[in-house]
């Protein structure tokens, strides 16, 4: 297993001032792992759940393993709302918007966000 990252924060005057990140790059190690190539869809479907669920963080999957590179960039401010905007895109809505509720107690925040839409089947 080889993990690299590597930060650096910018201070002059318009730039990228109070913003912060990581930068990680990943290579399996083919002593550790029995599998060492990772199917690109599986790692954007659940970074793009990563990224909904974490609203406002930004996620960036590159994947330069062959000729073309492809890169992904997963960012959501919406949250969960967005989220089953997301799933339900190509499905015909019942009311206008979701139903978004977020509430925060102890230092603990839940959020809940529910849309009908024309399909016999759910997501929960």
């Amino acid at each position: 297993l080889k993990a690299t990252g590597s930060y650096e924060q910018d201070k002059r005057p318009g730039t990228n001032e109070g913003r912060s990140g990581s930068e990680i790059t990943f290579f399996p190690s083919a002593e550790t792992f029995t599998m060492v190539e990772f199917d690109f869809g599986t790692l954007e479907h659940r970074l793009r759940e990563l990224a909904f669920l974490n609203s406002g963080v930004r996620i960036v999957l590159t994947d330069a393993r062959h000729a073309d590179v492809v890169r992904h960039e997963l960012h959501y401010d919406g949250g969960l709302e967005e989220f089953v905007k997301y799933l339900d895109r190509v499905k015909k809505p019942l009311i206008e918007k979701p139903i978004a509720i977020r509430a925060e107690r102890d230092g603990i925040t839940v959020e809940v966000a529910m849309w009908w839409n024309d399909s016999y089947h759910e997501n929960v």
